[in-house]
């Protein structure tokens, strides 16, 4: 087994805390249940390893799913500040009214004008 960080057949998490037992295989005194738990093992890993790539490659599915992130993260933002506008006093959310529409008739005016 190699020891470079990047080999996607190695589970960084798992790599330094779980001991290094010697493969069944190359053991001369292996039983066959041994043999056997040693293979189905190996087949997992690869199997991690596999999926791991797959999903390195699915590009469409990393886009989808950082699209969702982000409409999330938009979503509860919004939420966020209609909750603050909620708080608001009365008074406060009529002088913004009254602010905005006098802006909204500039605009309009400047427009005519020019």
């Amino acid at each position: 087994m190699s020891s470079n960080p990047n080999d996607p057949t190695i589970d960084p998490a798992t790599a330094d805390s779980a001991p290094v037992e010697t493969p069944a295989v190359d053991r001369p005194d292996a039983t066959v249940d041994e043999l056997e738990a040693d293979r189905a093992a190996t087949r997992e890993r690869l199997a991690a390893s596999v999926e791991a790539l797959v999903a390195k490659t699915d590009v469409k599915g990393q886009a989808k799913a950082k699209a969702t992130e982000t409409a999330d993260q938009v979503k509860s933002g919004a939420e966020d500040v209609l909750d603050r506008v909620r708080q608001l006093p009365p008074a406060v959310l009529g002088a913004v009214a009254i602010g905005v529409t006098l802006v909204a008739i500039l605009v309009i005016r400047r427009s005519r004008l020019s």
